[in-house]
């Protein structure tokens, strides 16, 4: 008969190493660079993001092992779609010293830029943060992750809705446009009826 501690040694192994894989992954959900000696991690929250999900830029700042504190009031930063830019107040996240964050919900799927400028302790700072394959995640559609029925992404809703309305409207200036051209229609019906009892 074959033993079971061994199997329950594998076992704990195993949940070891699925832990250690899980915990590398969330940080590998950021891109971390040195900028004139100091360490700035830079990501999204709760990294993978779906669209119409709460998220927001997360940013963690330290010089060697000591957290960089105060820099809401010196470092801002905004967030970058495509031709679409908007500012991410930063505010520092207690009670975790080094830690700031700007809560927005991105509503379109693809790559985000954090720009990152102003100061650090007096050093001047200019940063722009891309997604990619080696740094924090791009947004993804809801689409991705449902199953098995894909709903139509709020893009698309919207889209439609915005059509729906644009027919709609066209739809009304035609049938405006048509009652007037039906009453100009009357006027000269009666026009010419007057005119020619006149002439009888």
């Amino acid at each position: 008969m074959i033993s079971r501690i061994p199997v329950r040694r594998l076992a704990a192994v195993g949940a070891a190493a699925l832990v250690v894989m899980l915990t590398t992954g969330v940080a590998a959900a950021h891109e971390e660079r040195e900028v004139a000696g100091y360490s700035i991690e830079v990501g999204f929250i709760d990294e993978p993001v779906f669209v119409g999900q709460r998220s927001g830029l997360e940013l963690f700042v330290s010089k060697g092992d000591t957290p960089v504190e105060g820099l809401e009031s010196t470092l801002k930063a905004e967030v970058i779609y495509q031709d679409q830019k908007r500012d991410l107040p930063l505010r520092a996240r207690e009670p975790e010293k080094g830690a700031y964050e700007s809560v927005f919900i991105p509503t379109a799927a693809g790559a985000y830029t954090f720009h990152l400028f102003g100061t650090i302790e007096g050093q001047a700072i200019d940063e722009s943060f891309t997604s990619s394959p080696t740094g924090f995640g791009e947004v993804a559609a809801v689409s991705d992750g449902q199953f098995p029925v894909q709903f139509p992404s709020q893009a698309d809703i919207v889209a439609d809705a915005q059509a729906g309305r644009t027919a709609s409207s066209q739809v009304t200036i035609a049938l405006a446009l048509g009652a007037a051209g039906l009453a100009a229609g009357l006027v000269g019906i009666g026009l010419a009826l007057s005119a020619r009892r006149r002439t009888v």
